[in-house]
């Protein structure tokens, strides 16, 4: 294995790991971090054994099992894990297309013209931002292409081909029409973002709160009711994080309120009675869009993370809240999010993620929540 450095981070009684060839998280226990460390060191395999019988207190024929079980388990993560590679950033002649949408949007002080081929893919785009849409303009500096070729759909942007994703990744390419935005709004190159989480941002224009769970559990719902009740929603499903500041930063997509929550929203947001209901069986939940009114400013807003949230709405549970251990949060972190594969940026999140606690809400009572959720940011937990 050639050498290069292992990130470690302190989890209690674990510790989590950074591979950095495979920009990986793991989740291990002593010794185990030790051994993964001397392996990407590219130290001998009797040196790996020695330590582990004069510094963990291992017998050899132990501390041979352990080391060949730790090997054995790198070398199943290398060949299960699928890193996508497109050629990205060449010029290329695109193939005949005739774009049947074409879209202006202002987003924040920055202008983008986006042509779908096909009103599917469209459907996977537009709808989270229509409600920034502009009549046609020449002055976009931002041009997008979405198109088929072939069996794959292709994002384009300003004549460089991003990439290009088979029918059943497309969720890929609609993650990845997001980041570009991103990157336009901010002026800011992919390398300058630490991460961005499958996540919703609350902030009280001082600090912020990062909500986090699995699709359904109420984060959409939840960043609705804290809206209604004074507070910002920086994003609710697409949250990014500066590199270097760590701050977290508003992302202007509608906020996506399942077809289950709409009864509970609209006597809050009336227009929810009248707005459009889209469907995505790919993903089992059909939505509307709720306009998030701070996200037609000139300015983006930042804001400092306070704590980590991992929320579940729960019928009939009133409110329970307690503090998570930092293994079981990191591990619920990691799956869904986009973590920066550079080095200097692997070590900024687990430097953040260190500093911050984390903590379950689980909720029926939307009173308690909002109180829950003042407390917070208030030190009143």
């Amino acid at each position: 294995m050639t050498s290069k450095e292992v990130l470690t981070i302190s989890l209690e009684e674990k510790t989590g790991v950074w591979l950095p060839d495979l920009n990986k998280y793991l989740v291990v226990i002593p010794p185990v971090d030790s051994i993964i460390q001397q392996l990407y060191k590219g130290e001998s395999d009797k040196l790996i054994l020695d330590n582990c019988i004069s510094k963990m207190g291992l017998l050899p024929d132990e501390a041979e099992k352990v080391i060949s079980l730790v090997k054995d388990n790198l070398s199943e993560i290398q060949k299960n894990e699928s890193i996508q590679k497109n050629k990205t950033g060449a010029r290329v002649q695109i193939p005949p297309v005739t774009f049947q949408s074409k879209r202006y949007y202002q987003i924040n002080h920055s202008l983008f013209f986006i042509e779908y081929e096909t009103t599917e893919i469209e459907y996977l785009i537009h709808p989270k931002f229509a409600h920034l849409e502009i009549p046609g303009t020449s002055k976009v500096a931002n041009h997008f292409q979405l198109f088929k070729d072939q069996s794959e759909a292709v994002l384009m942007v300003n004549e460089k081909k991003i990439g290009s994703w088979p029918r059943d990744m497309e969720h890929f390419m609609a993650g990845k029409v997001s980041m570009e935005i991103l990157q336009k709004m901010y002026n800011k190159e992919e390398n300058e973002w630490m991460a961005v989480f499958h996540a919703a941002g609350i902030s009280n224009d001082k600090e912020s709160i990062l909500f986090l769970g699995d699709s359904g559990n109420g984060k959409s719902t939840l960043s609705a009711i804290l809206l209604a009740t004074g507070f910002d929603v920086l994003a609710d499903d697409f949250l990014p994080v500066e590199s270097g500041t760590s701050l977290l930063c508003s992302f202007p997509a509608a906020i996506s309120v399942k077809k289950t929550a709409v009864n509970l929203l609209a006597p809050i947001f009336p227009a929810l009675n009248y707005t459009k209901e889209f469907s995505y069986p790919a993903f089992n939940k059909t939505v509307r869009y709720l306009s998030n009114p701070n996200s037609a400013k000139s300015k983006p807003k930042k804001a400092p993370c306070k704590a980590l949230v991992f929320v579940k709405y729960e019928a009939n549970s009133g409110l329970q809240f307690s503090r998570l251990k930092k293994d079981i949060a990191f591990q619920k972190l990691i799956p869904d999010s986009w973590i920066s594969p550079l080095k200097t940026n692997a070590k900024c999140f687990l430097d953040w993620f260190s500093s911050l606690p984390c903590y379950q809400l689980n909720y029926s009572d939307n009173e308690a929540m909002v109180k829950t959720v003042k407390n917070i940011f208030e030190d009143a937990i």
